[in-house]
């Protein structure tokens, strides 16, 4: 069915119901209110009406979450006050952080008429990636950002109900812009549901890749990831673990020349845990057996009352193995006593100076505060695994134990299929989402795909394949390892050993059954693992963490993205930082944005000292004729006579507030961006290759 989408939005307050419904097609507009001064539910119940008739679908922000399930109350209860709504709205609010958060969640066999949520669409209800329609708003560059006027619990005057109707129908223009720019997402979803006959539509990218992985395996194998009941419920398949061995789950192709990685190898056989949280980090200095000797570790030091004898000392000892006892002259002349052990924040080796952690996300390892550059002489190669972990599984015959070995089966099939469609289309994606998905889900507890020494057996054997190809590449003379990242490694190597370092990498494949892809990089400026830039052969670049400022979530901070800018074009192409800043045109790349709890205040302070509330999504620049922008906290609960708590935003500058983007007076200080963009050269700069 093609549906014709209306954009809406309510706004619930003790004494007024709004709701705002848009039509993008024909750009109209109708507002609905119900207040002590004005009641239109009748007009509202005939245009819902005619939305149902005519195949429509309301498009929310959300929606799904809080907005329909208050119109649906209203619906089903046409006699309901203003103060019913109210507290019906209140009911949902309050259940969003208790244990019956979905007690007023209208199931979609009972909607009255057909709902898409933006929110869910881009899967905002993870805790992760939770993001308002304000910082939609930031993200967007719109040029006027509204936050709620009034207090919801206070009662509205006639004239700040005029106001709040005027703020949900900027709402609903806002949604209507958001809506435009998912429309890709939108489209995929339709296309996806009408193709195999499923419902999509309200599905994040990770849910879509699981169902229809789900749907493959119940295709062949029916009740293998839900069973019913003899009362016709659905529940759901698993396999759940006491322990997981792990030295049973190793694959037997792994073998290591370097004693550092055959330690790491020994640790893992030793291994059993109960639980895959939190196994591979802080780790004691007498749990790491022959790694120790190769890890880097931290010194933890507790302070004892008073001189430890003999005994206390054994007593320490025996519940620290390997922990001693310091003592330390103070100035003054007096002894103190510390029990001191060591630990390993993450299970580690050091390798010619290069550490490898090793945890249940995968393999991670970087220089840092270096640029790499290709020339005649040396060659900067990344190599990266296909789809790694499913392929893992696949070449090995792995599988969630419910799911039998038909699983792999049906994943390599997946696997198959996504190399026929070009990237870029829908069908090459929805195989990415349940390649990559399906595996995530397994150590989720409320997935069909819920077998925890699944994950491991992948995530561990994936980080030893690594780990292999590290220990061959190793040997090779004048080699560096420069990168190590769940997939893949990135080396520094002479271009006349470029062709024996790519049949290592060849003949390694071979042996665990993966395909590598190869890039060659130009140049790659390091922060570390996380933030680095790359610059491929075709003039690509690759931009990743502090450095990226294109291709960025909706829910990510897209703040003073000048002074990334102005980072790679110092970085990659040997610019001037403050040249870029000082030339910079477009105005929306200074702006930057704070985000605070409905809990406390943002002020902005004056050279007088009084203060002005703003709101608390707030857009503002640095600039020279400013204000100080200030958090104001409530007291500590163990402190309330201390008074409410005042903390500086960027408490060095004077900002500027521009939620109206005519406020931009021009006056922006270039010296924090400048200063800013600094921070992420200068550290590199010195230590080029």
């Amino acid at each position: 069915m093609e549906y014709r989408d209306y954009i809406w939005d309510i706004e619930t307050y003790c004494n007024l119901f709004s709701v705002v419904i848009a039509d993008p097609k024909e750009r109209k507009r109708w507002t609905f209110e119900i207040s002590d001064r004005k009641d239109d539910r009748k007009r509202l119940f005939e245009f819902l009406r005619f939305i149902k008739r005519n195949n429509g679908r309301m498009v929310g922000f959300n929606s799904i979450g809080f907005d329909y399930p208050v119109l649906h109350y209203i619906l089903k209860n046409q006699d309901c006050t203003v103060s019913d709504i109210y507290d019906k709205a209140m009911g949902i609010i309050y259940s969003f952080d208790s244990e019956n958060k979905f007690e007023h969640m209208v199931p979609k066999s009972k909607w009255l008429i057909p709902q898409l949520d933006l929110f869910k669409i881009h899967h905002f209800d993870n805790k992760a990636k939770a993001t308002s329609l304000k910082m939609i708003e930031f993200n967007m560059r719109s040029n006027d950002i509204q936050d709620l006027p009034y207090d919801p619990s206070k009662p509205l005057t006639e004239k700040q109900i005029d106001d709040v109707l005027k703020y949900n129908k900027h709402d609903v223009l806002q949604t209507e812009y958001f809506y435009k720019e998912s429309k890709g997402a939108i489209d995929f979803r339709e296309k996806l549901s009408k193709q195999y006959g499923m419902d999509f539509m309200n599905h994040n990218d990770t849910k879509i890749g699981k169902d229809y992985f789900v749907m493959k395996l119940e295709e062949k194998m029916p009740g293998v990831c839900y069973k019913k009941t003899r009362h016709g419920q659905r529940k759901i398949q698993q396999t759940k673990r006491d322990k997981i061995d792990i030295g049973n789950v190793l694959f037997d192709y792994h073998d290591f020349s370097r004693p550092e990685f055959q330690a790491i190898h020994k640790w893992f056989k030793n291994k059993t845990i109960t639980e895959t949280k939190g196994v591979f980090t802080d780790l004691y200095e007498y749990e790491l057996g022959d790694v120790a000797q190769y890890a880097e570790m931290v010194t933890k030091r507790k302070k004892l009352k008073e001189e430890p004898d003999e005994q206390k000392i054994e007593e320490l000892k025996k519940e620290i193995p390997l922990s001693w006892v310091e003592e330390r002259q103070l100035k003054s002349g007096k002894i103190s006593y510390y029990w001191c052990w060591n630990i390993a924040t993450a299970l580690n080796v050091i390798v010619n100076g290069f550490r490898y952690d090793y945890g249940v996300g995968g393999l991670h390892g970087s220089v840092e505060s270096k640029i790499y550059e290709s020339n005649d002489d040396m060659v900067l190669v990344d190599y990266d695994y296909a789809s790694m972990y499913p392929n893992i599984a696949i070449a090995n015959r792995v599988y969630p134990e419910h799911l039998s070995e038909n699983f792999c089966d049906i994943y390599q099939d997946v696997y198959n299929q996504r190399k026929q469609y070009p990237k870029g289309t829908p069908e090459n994606a929805v195989m990415k989402l349940a390649l990559n998905g399906t595996y995530g889900a397994s150590n989720d507890k409320y997935s069909p795909f819920y077998d925890p020494q699944f994950t491991m057996t992948v995530t561990i054997n994936g980080q030893l394949t690594l780990s292999g190809l590290a220990d061959r590449l190793v040997d090779v003379e004048g080699l560096e390892i420069v990168q190590v990242n769940t997939d893949g490694l990135t080396v520094y190597c002479r271009r006349e050993d470029q062709e024996k370092v790519d049949k290592i990498v060849s003949d390694w494949d071979a042996v665990c059954g993966l395909t590598m892809e190869k890039v060659i990089y130009k140049t790659m400026a390091i922060r570390d693992v996380n933030n680095y830039l790359a610059v491929m052969e075709d003039g690509k670049v690759k931009r990743n963490g502090a450095y990226q400022y294109e291709g960025l979530g909706w829910h990510q901070n897209q703040s003073a993205l000048v002074v990334k800018m102005a980072a790679e074009k110092a970085l990659l192409y040997g610019g001037n930082v403050e040249e870029y800043i000082l030339n910079h045109e477009d105005k929306m790349d200074f702006m930057l944005r704070a985000k605070i709890p409905r809990s406390s205040r943002l002020v902005m302070i004056d050279d007088s000292g009084d203060e002005i509330q703003t709101q608390n999504i707030c857009r503002y620049y640095i600039s020279n004729n400013g204000v100080k922008l200030v958090k104001v906290m409530p007291p500590l609960p163990s402190k309330p006579e201390s008074g409410e708590r005042y903390i500086g935003i960027d408490k060095e500058w004077e900002v500027t507030v521009c939620n109206k983007m005519s406020d931009f007076k021009g006056d922006i200080n270039y010296d924090y961006y400048i200063q800013e963009a600094r921070k992420l050269v200068d550290p590199l700069i010195s230590k080029t290759r």
